[in-house]
């Protein structure tokens, strides 16, 4: 029963991950160096705000790592 539930815990983070993904994929670079910034000059984040700065860090790199130097 443990092990069903790590599974799915698993699938369904996944899931989010790449969702998010996608959704920062279709993002304007001029919209995403804004949001780039404010993550980097904002103190005082809520958990799911850190997750979502995460996330545009994330794609940031996944553009760098293309050639294309958006952040």
């Amino acid at each position: 029963m443990k092990y069903l539930l790590l599974v799915v815990a698993l699938i369904t983070s996944c899931l989010v991950v790449t969702a998010c993904n996608s959704h920062l994929s279709g993002v304007e670079s001029a919209e995403l160096r804004k949001r780039a910034y404010r993550c980097a000059t904002e103190t005082n984040m809520t958990q799911a705000e850190i997750q979502v700065c995460k996330n545009i860090q994330r794609e940031c790199q996944r553009r760098e790592d293309a050639g294309q130097y958006d952040c």
